[in-house]
């Protein structure tokens, strides 16, 4: 049994981010030219499953129509995620777990030096007593 580490982001916080993660993960693969046109057809078929009008399970049912309808979507997303390259999975996600900032940061203002230690200039200082 080899070692492999998983190819779906653990959990590691708000669910809801971690299922967006997911989504930009499968939408970015989805779309990547290096993931031959087969693999595609994985997603591709659990969305026509949900279309077309023959199920496993009758919606009739109250709660097992929709669950097998959500467990052929999740199985077949999944499923894509597996069978797509690790290395081209692995260089998404590290795209998308890395933190960087596009666009030009404002020059930060100097800080002013405090007025004792500015250096006084000719006329201009401390008030100077007048000696009469």
């Amino acid at each position: 049994m080899t070692n492999q580490t998983p190819r779906l982001p653990q959990s590691q916080g708000n669910i809801i981010q971690q299922t967006l993660l997911q989504i930009r993960l499968i939408w970015r693969l989805f779309r990547d030219p290096r993931i031959h046109w087969m693999l595609k057809i994985i997603p591709l078929s659990g969305v026509a499953y949900l279309l077309f009008p023959f199920d496993l399970i009758m919606d009739m049912a109250p709660v097992l129509g929709q669950l097998d309808d959500a467990g052929i979507i999740l199985g077949s997303l999944w499923l894509f995620v597996e069978m797509c390259p690790p290395d081209i999975v692995k260089e998404h996600m590290d795209d998308l777990t890395a933190v960087s900032v596009k666009g030009k940061w404002k020059a930060e203002k100097p800080q002013e030096e405090p007025p004792d230690q500015l250096p006084e200039k000719a006329g201009q200082g401390p008030e100077q007593e007048e000696t009469e």
